[in-house]
Formats: C-alpha cells, structure tokens, sequence
C-alpha cells in the first residue's frame, strides 16, 4: 500500500510539473528581452512625435494661408471698392492699406495684362523686393519673376469694374500674393524638427548601444567573478581537509568525518556546475520543503565559517518546520548561499550575527524569507543599484550574484525579491517574497 501511494504521489508530482513546464514554455517563447522592448518603446515614440509634429505643423501652415489669402482678398476688396466708388473718404481705404504692409504678407498689383505697376510700387505693393538700380525694363523683368514664384503658388485675386450703366464687370487688375517670412519659417520647421529628431533617435541609439555593451561587459566580468567566488568556499574548505587529513592520519575516525565532509564540497563543486548550466533554461519546479532547503545551506556554512575567520553565528528560525514550495532546489539554494555570503561579507568585524526568517502565511498563500545581517549596511537610496550587473561596493566582491539572484527569484520562481531595510552601520536585511502554490 506504501509503494501505491508513492507511485501515486510521483505521478501527481510528474503530471504538475509537466503542465507547470508547458505553462512556462510559451512565456519564454513569446516574451521578449529588455533591450529588445526599450528599441521598440523607442522606435514609437519617435514615430509618435514625428507624427504628432507634421500633423501639428500642417494644421498651422494651412491657418497661416488663410490668413494671407484674408489680407489679398482684403486688399483687393478695398481697391475695387475705391475704383468703384466716388466717395471722397479714403480713411477705410488708407486703414486696410496699413493693415497690408505691416501683415508681412507680400502683395503686388498688376494690370489685366499682369504687368506691374513699377511707377506705383510703393503706393501699391507691399513687402515685395525692389532693386531701385535696374532700369524701368529690368525693374518690370524682375517683378515679373517674383510674380510668377508667387503664383506657383497662389491663384491672383482679381479686381472687377462694375459698368454703372451696363452692370457689366470686366477685371482691371490683378492682386498676387506668396508666402510671408513667418510662413516660410513654419513650413521649413518639420524638416528641422524631423533632422533635429533624428539626431536625438541616432544619439538615443548610440547610447543605448553603449550601454547595452558596457552592461554586457560587466555581466561577463560578473560572471567570472561568480565563477571564482562560487568556487572559493567549496576549494577553501578542501585545502583545510587535506590539512586535517595529514595531521589525523593516525585517528580513522577523524578520517572517515573528514572524508564525508570532502565529500559534501565535491558535490557542492558538482552543483555549482549544475547552476550555471541552467542559467538561460527554463528551469524544473518540483514541491520542496523551504526549510529543509534553508537549513541544508546553513549547516554547510556553519561546518565552514571558522576557516573563514570569523566567528559568525548563523540563526534560523521558521513558523513551521514544512512548508512546501515549487522551487528548482539547485537555484534556489543558489540564492541562499549568494545571500548568505553576501551578509557574512558585509560583517566587517570579527563577530557577528546572520539570522533567516521563515514565516508562512496560509491565508494569503504567500511565504517571507529574511536574511538578515550585522554588517555594514547602505543607503537605501542605494538599494535598486546592489541588483545592477556589475555593481559591488567591495574589491572583491560579487558584481553578479544579486543580479542572479533576483532573476531566479521573478523570473524562474514568479516571486520578488528586493532590499527591506538597512542603513549604514545597522545591518542589512533582504527580503525573498513567494507564493505557496504556482
């Protein structure tokens, strides 16, 4: 009956973690990189201003021609008036007139047959250029090409003669008119915005590209000082074993506990080896006890901390002595002993405390580990930047081994972890929030 119910438990425990895997898979496949995210937020919002700049842009300079084709058509409106009126009183005449010139609007008056009026060019024309040095001819020639750059643009508006007797109308003259200054500056504006915009998205890039270099420079600096730092407790405590093994050659029994304990550094070894190969791979989450897991990582660094030289003391304390989680064991205890080693290196003196706190709590589902140390502490101004790659307030620190961390924690694990208190010479603690139930 015993062996039914194991069987029945593992292939309870094989069928979760085959839907636990399918469910992870496609998360993996569809999500996409950091840095892939960051280009695309940044390709729309470049795309988004540009847009949002010539739409602005054109709605201006359509204002802006409206507003010149108003003050032709009420120029010319004012002449016809005055062509076809007998009334003596030119003040309304002579108000439009100076509303004209000082529009910045340029305005020419020619005849039916578009000649301009060169003899009448101050009194009848208006912010147009004239060269005083060319001859009558060569005057006539000039406004001419001015004219005609004006209605490539402009239909002229012309001005009609309304016969008092026949109540015929026949065009006297024309009224031709082009771009203002400030309408030449607005129109030339999205080409500026677009080149000015194009530099900051070049430079934008650039940047990011640099950035994105340099942080995967500091991964693999990171990455190598892991490694080292990884291997460092495991080949320490052997050359410590090879010592007693020499000294406890006459005393078996010394023989065979410290053979266990070499034992247990060469499969620490083996699973560090496991741990990186896992690093980029949807890793296996299977039901574990937390607390076993916890108290397995401290009794190996208890055995160890006094080749270390330190007298550090290691506390655990827990709400319950099982509390079952979906963990991949070989990361997660890789999370502990990052956290762990990073606390006893933050413990600057001789003496000092590293206690870990389980607390379960059922009815939210959830489950809070503390690492807590005093050491030196930081500014939690800080506490975003000890997760940066790279980072490390130490010579020869981790760079690395937070980063990891976190990642195995929210990105493997679904949990947070992240920084709960600490100031400078008051100790650190470091928080790892999971849920009980996938």
């Amino acid at each position: 009956m015993a062996v039914a119910e194991i069987e029945q438990d593992q292939r309870k425990s094989d069928s979760w973690q085959r839907g636990r895997k399918r469910a992870a898979e496609p998360r993996a496949r569809g999500k996409l990189p950091a840095s892939a995210n960051i280009k695309i937020a940044l390709l729309i919002g470049s795309v988004i201003v540009v847009l949002g700049t010539l739409v602005y842009s054109h709605r201006l300079v359509d204002e802006l021609k409206n507003r010149e084709y108003r003050v032709a058509k009420l120029f010319a409106e004012a002449l016809r008036y005055r062509f076809n009126s007998d009334a003596s009183d030119d003040s309304l005449y002579l108000m439009i007139v100076g509303y004209a010139s000082t529009s910045g609007v340029p305005i020419m008056l020619t005849d039916r047959n578009n000649t301009p009026a060169v003899h009448l060019f101050e009194k009848f024309n208006f912010n147009v250029p004239f060269d005083s040095t060319l001859d009558s001819a060569g005057q006539v020639q000039y406004l001419r090409a001015q004219m005609r750059a004006m209605d490539r643009t402009y239909t002229p508006v012309p001005i009609t003669y309304t016969d008092p007797v026949t109540k015929t109308e026949t065009i006297t003259n024309y009224i031709h008119y082009g771009d203002s200054l400030v309408l030449g500056k607005v129109e030339s504006l999205p080409l500026i915005q677009l080149l000015l915009g194009a530099v900051i998205v070049v430079i934008g890039y650039l940047s990011f590209a640099y950035l994105k270099r340099s942080e995967q420079s500091n991964i693999w600096v990171g990455m190598a000082k892991e490694t080292a730092h990884q291997l460092g407790t495991p080949l320490s405590s052997l050359l410590g074993w090879a010592e007693f093994l020499r000294l406890s050659s006459d005393r078996p029994e010394e023989v065979v506990k410290i053979a266990g304990e070499i034992d247990r550094d060469i499969e620490r070894l083996n699973r560090i080896a496991v741990r990186f190969s896992k690093i980029g791979s949807v890793p296996d989450l299977k039901p574990q006890n937390v607390v076993t897991i916890v108290s397995d990582v401290l009794a190996y660094f208890e055995g160890r901390m006094p080749h270390l030289r330190k007298n550090i003391e290691l506390e655990l304390r827990t709400s319950d002595d099982e509390i079952i989680l979906p963990l991949n064991r070989e990361l997660f205890e890789w999370v502990m002993e990052n956290l762990i080693k990073n606390a006893f290196e933050a413990v600057e003196s001789e003496v000092g405390l590293i206690s870990v706190n389980i607390l379960a709590n059922w009815s939210a589902g959830t489950v809070v580990i503390d690492v807590k140390d005093t050491g030196k502490g930081f500014d939690m101004r800080r506490r975003r930047d000890i997760f940066r790659p790279g980072f490390s307030t130490k010579a020869r620190g981790w760079g690395l081994g937070l980063s990891l961390s976190k990642r195995i924690i929210q990105e493997y694990h679904h949990g947070k972890l992240f920084v709960k208190e600490s100031a400078p010479n008051e100790g650190t603690t470091i928080r790892i929030k999971l849920r009980l139930s996938a």
